[in-house]
């Protein structure tokens, strides 16, 4: 994505740092200036990665529409900065918009939770089955 917009907070993360937490509320967006920021999600005891967002990319959007815990952990990969848009911020610039659009971006949100937990659960079991290959492979070429 090639999103241009600049906000005036800037916050800076060192590699490895987490910039939100799965499960804590906030309502923040933040949108990447600089660097990559990696997405996880934890299903049982193990984390899957979803996507690595890169500049002028968007996150944490969801925080903005509906005040409900994070369903992913954000975690820095490399120096990063982010621009932030609070949720004040953001109620001002879309106090002019019908309720029936607030309804239609809820409805939206929604959705992509869900498609996003399809999406996980696909991923680990993808995982899953890749390891089972692998050591199908290795037994072959043993014998």
């Amino acid at each position: 994505m090639a999103n241009k917009i600049k906000t005036p907070i800037i916050e800076r993360f060192s590699d490895g740092q987490v910039i939100i937490t799965e499960g804590v509320v906030s309502t923040k967006a933040y949108i990447i200036q600089k660097g990559k920021v990696r997405i996880a999600k934890k299903i049982g005891n193990k984390t899957v990665t979803v996507v690595t967002l890169s500049e002028g990319d968007i996150f944490g959007e969801m925080g903005l529409f509906q005040e409900t815990v994070r369903y992913a952990t954000a975690i820095a990969v490399g120096e990063v900065e982010v621009g932030v848009i609070d949720k004040k911020r953001f109620d001002e610039l879309i106090l002019h918009s019908p309720d029936e659009m607030k309804i239609i971006i809820n409805a939206v949100i929604d959705r992509l939770r869900i498609t996003t937990d399809k999406l996980t659960v696909l991923g680990l079991q993808w995982e899953k089955a890749r390891k089972v290959l692998d050591a199908i492979s290795t037994k072959e070429k043993q014998l």
